[in-house]
């Protein structure tokens, strides 16, 4: 009776675990009502179980199961014209949106970036600033990083030659378990 109690819960935990649904939001830019269906169609042909946009606020907010996941949608989303938080649409792919959609984009940065001014966010003691420091100077690119602790500012500099890549330098933070609250390149 013992085993087959067990047995039984066994079953019920991979029942719900095989389920397991992700709730999430993530930014995505974009205008209009035509954006907002684009964007939720893509992510549901990704695989999101649902996918609702606000167009006010820019956030997709998102569920889905083990058989997806959030890198997977964002490409989906990327792939029809828009970007995310941490995917870029080609060129191409803006370009072919509708007038009304096309949404202001971030500046690109300049063929060769120089110098890096970042702020981060999240940071309590010397510790957090130390962390972050030691993510920022393991880059293969980066030359010297200069920190100002009390405004949380990072200014990097890089190795002659080598090329700098802005979406390492926002992960490299923000894997250190920090934000990245702006960054300035020249």
């Amino acid at each position: 009776m013992k085993k087959l109690f067990l047995l039984s819960g066994l079953m019920i935990a991979t029942l719900f675990s095989a389920n397991a649904q992700t709730t999430t939001k993530l930014k995505v830019a974009g205008n209009c009502g035509m954006c907002k269906s684009s964007i939720e169609k893509a992510a549901k042909s990704a695989g999101a179980s649902s996918a609702s946009w606000d167009m006010d606020a820019k956030l997709l907010t998102l569920i889905f199961d083990g058989k997806t996941n959030l890198d997977k949608i964002e490409s989906a989303v990327a792939a029809v014209g828009y970007d995310t938080e941490h995917k870029t649409a080609t060129k191409s792919a803006y370009d072919a949106l509708h007038e009304c959609c096309k949404y202001e984009r971030e500046a690109t940065p300049p063929a060769e970036i120089k110098k890096v001014t970042l702020v981060a966010s999240g940071l309590t003691c010397s510790m957090c600033s130390k962390a972050i420091f030691k993510a920022l100077t393991s880059l293969d690119f980066v030359a010297d990083v200069k920190v100002d602790i009390e405004q949380s500012k990072y200014i990097l500099t890089f190795k002659s030659g080598k090329s700098v890549v802005v979406d390492q330098i926002k992960s490299a933070v923000t894997d250190a378990g920090f934000g990245v609250q702006s960054l300035v390149y020249e």
